[in-house]
């Protein structure tokens, strides 16, 4: 008979044990780890024991991850091999005496949020400071002419509340981060941490043979780091994509194979149905009828990996092995297979490699809000950027020069661009900023309001670049507002990026020379009426 794949449905107990039991014609093994599969929060093993000799046996996969899910237990037998009962118990430590690696106890979950209380303290700190700087420089400013005070409040206005925001944002995270470390210390020696899991097969073979043991563990996780260089003389846009693998399920993962899935289990897995309205009539004394509450969506040593391609050495020595990640797409899911075994010990720490990487040549551009921010951000397009990537944190260099972080998110990048920090080699001057209300008068149904904005841009660079400049036109939401709008120059683009009233100019700006923008708004509107603006 041709060897085949069974698979049985598990039929066991969790229990706790008060002694190792193992039965009578058990083999007791450690286990071999054929594969990992690791998702958000979540791990998918499968272990492997040999069958040897012939008859009835009882195999003994020991030493587990006291954080197994024993629902997700299955068995699965090569060959002719029936399957019985499987049993799943709940061991102490000191039951499992034979488990030769050290149990993960809590000690590195503490230790690391004692250390993320510290940054975020510090942090708090420097954002004091800043603040009383900003308070002190409010005072000098105080003392020079009106006209650089005029000059300066709105900057100082926009950094005071911009800083005020952030203390306020750190306060709340170090309460949390406080917290979390109280319950961590509270729960740090949880018997659970100190217990191990033991599944036994019964298993009945007429030759030898191999059984495997799929189950899905806690307390395993995954997440995408992406790094963006630019160079802005060659307009070289590089993206190194990398995996930051951690884990504290209890188990110490040795020299084992690894696929990380883009796939999150923790998510909704049916589509809600449509809301069907009940239509009815009713007089306006009544009392309202309550409205359906809408349902939640629910939320959901270090080794670093080169991809360099390695070459092979003189015609006596073996190639040296290359580290570059295969993936493959299954329908939206995307895994990558580590080409190299990996050691990932369960407590915490962060193994670190690089999964893909992507470059090529960007259009690069300036980019003002000058109704926002007097300056001006280096903005970068990258044509190669792929929906597979995860959304994953995202470290900025420009011209070798770390310039910040922020977020690779596939949409906003590919429709926006990806930020490289301000430029202060291209100067914005508000130069008007003008807001007049027009007479009502007694005949007058009509009454208006006028805005003229205008800035100055002055580019410093030793080379011509490319500016865009994004304001904002009034949109009217009721027939009897009225608004006309002019721009000098003309825009560019209406609509901006499909965004209704956002506009953009873009052009050329010559290396040491200067353009004005200039956009005048006129609203009109009932004269009994009053204006309110969202």
């Amino acid at each position: 008979m041709q060897p085949y794949l069974s698979t049985l449905s598990v039929l066991g107990v969790v229990a706790s044990g008060l002694t190792l039991w193992v039965p009578i014609n058990a083999q007791a093994a450690m286990s071999n780890i054929e594969n990992i599969t690791i998702y958000q929060g979540l791990a998918s093993v499968t272990r492997t024991l040999p069958i040897s000799g012939s008859g009835e046996q009882t195999l003994v996969f020991s030493c587990l991850s006291p954080t197994i899910e024993p629902d997700s237990i299955s068995v699965q037998a090569l060959g002719n091999v029936n399957v019985g009962e499987v049993s799943i118990e709940t061991l102490s430590a000191e039951q499992a005496a034979q488990c030769q690696y050290v149990q993960y106890q809590g000690d590195a979950k503490v230790q690391s949020q004692k250390k993320n209380l510290t940054d975020i303290s510090a942090e708090l700190e420097a954002a004091r400071l800043t603040k009383a700087y900003l308070q002190n420089l409010t005072k000098v400013t105080q003392i020079n002419t009106t006209a650089t005070l005029a000059n300066n409040a709105r900057d100082l206005e926009t950094q005071a509340a911009s800083i005020n925001k952030r203390i306020v944002e750190l306060q709340q995270r170090e309460a949390q981060a406080k917290d979390a470390l109280n319950q961590l210390l509270a729960g740090s020696t949880t018997s659970k941490q100190n217990s191990v899991t033991q599944v036994s097969v019964r298993t009945a073979s007429r030759t030898p043979s191999t059984v495997k043991l799929h189950y899905q563990v806690r307390g395993a996780s995954w997440e995408p780091t992406y790094q963006a260089r630019l160079n802005t003389d060659n307009k070289q846009l590089n993206i190194t994509a990398s995996a930051v693998i951690a884990q504290q399920t209890g188990e110490n993962w040795n020299n084992v194979p690894v696929i990380l899935s883009t796939v999150n289990p923790n998510q909704t897995t049916t589509s809600q149905l449509p809301r069907v309205e009940r239509l009815s009539l009713y007089e306006e004394e009544q009392a309202k009828l309550s409205r359906y509450a809408q349902p939640m969506m629910e939320a959901a040593p270090v080794v670093v990996s080169e991809r360099d391609n390695y070459g092979g050495g003189a015609d006596d020595m073996p190639p040296l092995p290359s580290f570059s990640v295969s993936s493959q797409n299954k329908n939206g899911i995307t895994e990558y297979r580590l080409p190299q075994r990996v050691s990932i010990p369960s407590d915490g720490r962060r193994v670190r490699t690089v999964i893909d990487e992507q470059s090529g040549t960007s259009k690069l551009w300036l980019r003002s809000t000058p109704s926002a921010e007097t300056a001006a951000y280096w903005y970068a397009s990258a044509p190669f950027l792929t929906p597979a990537w995860a959304d994953g944190s995202l470290q900025l260099y420009r011209d070798d020069n770390y310039v910040g972080q922020s977020r690779y998110n596939y949409q906003n990048l590919k429709e926006q661009g990806i930020g490289f920090g301000i430029d202060p080699s291209l100067l914005v001057k508000q130069l008007t900023d003008e807001n007049k209300q027009g007479d009502k008068g007694v005949f007058n149904r009509q009454q208006t309001k006028t805005i003229t904005q205008a800035y100055q841009f002055t580019n410093q660079h030793n080379r011509s670049v490319r500016l865009q400049v994004l304001s904002a036109e009034p949109v009217s939401s009721d027939d009897s507002i009225k608004v006309t709008a002019a721009h000098t120059p003309a825009i560019s683009q209406k609509d901006w990026n499909d965004n209704k009233g956002m506009v953009a100019w873009e052009f050329d700006l010559p290396s040491k020379q200067s353009k004005v923008v200039q956009s005048t708004y006129q609203i009109s509107y009932p004269a009994d009426k009053k204006l309110s603006t969202n």
